[in-house]
């Protein structure tokens, strides 16, 4: 039997090869164009992408995880098939911002079953059977603690 592995080692080394000769390239323009060099890296310098910093990178890093081959986010996209990625990731996103534990694994299982109400009472979810509910329960649990990761 085989084993598919993702990321070989000759891979893992290509990809820092690749991250610290774009490192190398920052600095070099950075010593070379000084403040001008964000000019070529930043697409809308005089937009207001600085004072979004936070939220992107939050949704960026929620992209990563939906998109990435970890069990709970492969279970995830199979229940959101429909949803793209970053409309997952921006209510994951404001969800995580609800202050009650017990609200936001409803809103989180809200959303699991095909829902998008973080304003909403979503204790209200009607589900096909007793099974599904304690599934999404769980998984919702499951994506709250991988949120941890990235929000804390």
């Amino acid at each position: 039997m085989t084993t598919n592995q993702k990321n070989s080692p000759e891979e893992k080394l290509a990809e820092l090869t690749n991250l610290l000769e774009s490192s190398r390239k920052l600095q070099a323009d950075i010593l070379n164009y000084g403040l001008d060099a964000a000019d070529f890296y930043v697409e809308d310098i005089d937009g207001d992408w600085l004072e979004n910093w936070d939220d992107n990178t939050y949704v960026d890093s929620i992209i990563i995880l939906l998109e990435s081959d970890d069990l709970v986010s492969v279970r995830v996209r199979e229940r959101l098939r429909e949803k793209s990625t970053s409309e997952i990731a921006s209510e994951l996103e404001k969800m995580w911002q609800i202050s009650d534990e017990h609200e936001r694994i409803f809103a989180v299982k809200n959303l699991l079953a095909g829902g998008f109400s973080v304003g909403s009472n979503n204790r209200d979810i009607s589900d096909k059977n007793e099974d599904d509910g304690i599934e999404l329960l769980e998984l919702a649990e499951e994506l709250l603690e991988k949120l941890d990761n990235i929000f804390e």
